[in-house]
């Protein structure tokens, strides 16, 4: 949820994420998809649609989150990164943040959220879902936001974060949970995700709502811990490491449903 943007690739790429010459996709055709027209229709849905937001996806969301069937594969882990310890930088992709609900309940959670316009609209859903927010970019942080989250995880918790996001694209994994977990020494903790049924928006991220009593199976990582001392380079290595990490434990979730893996 970075609001820094760092994450971003200037290369063209084709639909699968890899650069390919070939691929025709380019900025005039996003202006033309994106013309006055539709931005206007853009920006009178979110002025319409905002205000009904946090007030209707709490009470929807904790309604789904009982009927799920909520399995965590290696349980113990949940216990030592979640319950245990001074805390830890929990990563999952965008879409997966309905998943995610349950098994952050009853934890203490810290979620970074951006300072866009739309981090706005998530920070107050979040609030009323009941989890604590800190405003910003998690590759910005200072002293002062540092000490503020420590004291936020005193006894254990999480700071969540989506490295995807906030706007894509999907699974790009951006430097920001590398650099909060460098400047805090925290590590970071990798889930994954998957429904046996779900409900996937017309998204960036693909969205993913699993239906009324539906398996809901996640996996979580071994933990990545990053030098106090790393480099630029070295924090780019680490982001990879992340998304690899991210994308196993999805692929070991959906395999445990015998499902296949929706992206």
């Amino acid at each position: 949820m970075s609001g820094g943007r760092e994450g971003e690739s200037s290369d063209v790429r084709s639909p699968q994420g890899t650069a390919d010459p070939g691929w025709e996709y380019k900025r005039s055709d996003r202006s033309r998809r994106n013309g006055p027209l539709r931005r206007r229709f853009r920006d009178l849905r979110r002025r319409v649609l905002s205000p009904l937001v946090p007030l209707l996806v709490p009470p929807l969301l904790r309604g789904l989150g009982w009927t799920w069937r909520v399995e965590v594969a290696n349980s113990e882990r949940r216990e030592e990164v979640l319950e245990a310890g001074d805390g830890c930088v929990a990563v999952l992709w965008h879409g997966r943040m309905a998943a995610a609900a349950p098994v952050f309940a009853g934890v203490n959670t810290v979620i970074l959220v951006s300072m866009s316009g739309d981090g706005e609209l998530a920070n107050t859903t979040l609030e009323r879902l009941g989890y604590r927010t800190l405003r910003g970019s998690s590759s910005r942080y200072g002293v002062r936001a540092l000490k503020a989250m420590r004291e936020m995880l005193r006894g254990g918790g999480a700071v969540a974060i989506t490295p995807d996001g906030p706007r894509g694209p999907m699974h790009k994994v951006n430097r920001g949970a590398a650099f909060l977990a460098r400047d805090s020494g925290l590590p970071i903790v990798p889930f994954g995700f998957a429904a046996g049924r779900a409900a996937r928006l017309h998204s960036w991220d693909r969205f993913m709502i699993p239906l009324p009593f539906s398996r809901v199976q996640v996996v979580i990582a071994d933990p990545i811990r990053v030098d106090p001392d790393a480099t630029d380079g070295d924090l780019r290595e680490v982001s990879q490491e992340i998304g690899a990490a991210i994308v196993a434990a999805e692929e070991e979730a959906a395999a445990l449903l015998g499902v296949e893996a929706d992206w």
